[in-house]
């Protein structure tokens, strides 16, 4: 097991998480200038992991290795286990795959964890789960552009849609979505598609992706929706006034804004989320 010390830029931090999008990692130290943290890696897996934070380093243009250091063996899987706790975003819950939730306040959904996708515990992932409870209704039909890991498209299931196609471009995404839409014993159809290749209409379309993706099918997605579209994965203003901008030129009317920080020491670092509809 080798420990791995790197340093970055604070303000390139979250940025850099939503990249790495399912490595776990421990913060050292944070202040206003420097983030310190480490990755564990198991032997078999260091030349993978070092070169997915190198990658997203160069994309950065900045962040460094500052130490590398073998580490006593110990049960990892469990000190990992014990690390993992339920997030309740009601009226959901997610639990990792070897949980059982035994109350019935919550509808429980379980993933898998150490996956390369989000596991629920990304700011966008809990807008976008505290939002469309208000907004599917049973029977409704839904689909999940960019769906990662599947856990919108399983929350949406478990709503009540009649049907959610959950489609991404990316093999392990779709390997991901079908594991855990079977760990949660829920029907989801998940599809390797790009966007741009949707052409039915669905009442609900939901989209947690980066901003440079929706410059890219912002307006294709604000074609294929009957009743609402929601989205996340915009940060900070710039990237706020530019998705409301997209909005408006397809002609769509804001009916929703919400907002969670990544840091809570940080407050102004907001990540978004909106509900929008068509103009009447």
């Amino acid at each position: 097991m080798k420990k791995l010390v790197y340093s970055i830029p604070s303000e390139l931090f979250e940025i850099f998480l939503v990249e790495l999008n399912g490595y776990g990692v421990e913060i050292l130290n944070r202040d206003n200038n420097e983030t310190v943290f480490v990755i564990y890696a198991e032997d078999k897996e260091l030349k993978t992991v070092k070169e997915a934070v190198d990658e997203i380093f160069e994309d950065l243009g900045n962040g460094k290795l500052i130490l590398e250091e073998e580490i006593e063996e110990k049960n990892w899987e469990e000190v990992w286990k014990e690390g993992i706790k339920p997030i309740e975003i009601p009226p959901f819950i997610l639990i990792p795959e070897w949980e059982i939730y035994e109350g019935n306040e919550l509808i429980p959904i379980k993933l898998k964890i150490g996956m390369a996708f989000g596991t629920g515990y990304h700011a966008t992932t809990q807008i976008m789960l505290s939002l469309i409870p208000k907004y599917i209704s049973q029977g409704d039909t839904v689909l999940d552009a960019g769906c990662g890991s599947g856990v919108l498209a399983i929350a949406s299931k478990k709503l009540g849609a009649s049907r959610v196609l959950a489609v991404d471009i990316q093999d392990e995404a779709i390997e991901e979505c079908k594991t855990n839409a079977w760990e949660n014993e829920v029907e989801i159809e998940c599809k390797k598609v790009s966007v741009d290749e949707i052409k039915e209409n669905f009442d609900i379309v939901l989209a947690n992706i980066q901003i440079d993706v929706f410059r890219k099918v912002f307006n294709h997605l604000a074609n294929r929706f009957n009743k609402y579209l929601i989205v996340s994965g915009i940060f900070k203003d710039k990237e706020k006034d530019e998705l409301l901008n997209m909005a408006e030129k397809s002609n769509l009317i804001l009916v929703e804004e919400t907002s969670k920080p990544e840091d809570p020491n940080k407050l102004g670092d907001l990540w978004y989320g909106f509900v929008f509809k068509e103009k009447n």
